[in-house]
């Protein structure tokens, strides 16, 4: 209900190198899990970025946002990296989450927000 995984659940994720991704939708503040990646960071931030900006169509590239709960720099840069690689964003903003945020997602967490046009 608390929207936190049992402790057996993150113990099997850990062991399979499963990361979730939890979407939120933006008309109704539902969230659900998404597709599930697995592998390193490395090899799934931009899987993960790649496939959230390619969702969307008519994205409007002013600027992006990308928030973290303290991953390393090499991480974000790496996420930066895709974003430009897949929109020419003219900014992007990265930002670290709240204490709200971080305590309730955890470490290595990262969300990205864009607009759309309608």
């Amino acid at each position: 209900a608390g929207g936190r995984c049992s402790a057996v659940a993150a113990l099997g994720a850990n062991l399979l190198n499963i990361k979730p991704c939890i979407e939120v939708e933006n008309t109704s503040g539902k969230m659900h899990v998404g597709k599930k990646y697995r592998g390193n960071l490395n090899t799934v931030l931009p899987k993960y970025t790649q496939d959230f900006l390619t969702r969307f169509e008519n994205v409007d590239t002013k600027r992006t946002i990308i928030t973290h709960t303290g991953n390393n720099e090499q991480e974000v840069e790496l996420v930066k990296k895709t974003v430009l690689s897949v929109y020419p964003f003219r900014e992007v903003h990265v930002t670290r989450a709240s204490c709200t945020i971080s305590s309730h997602c955890g470490p290595k967490t990262l969300g990205m927000f864009v607009k759309t046009n309608p």
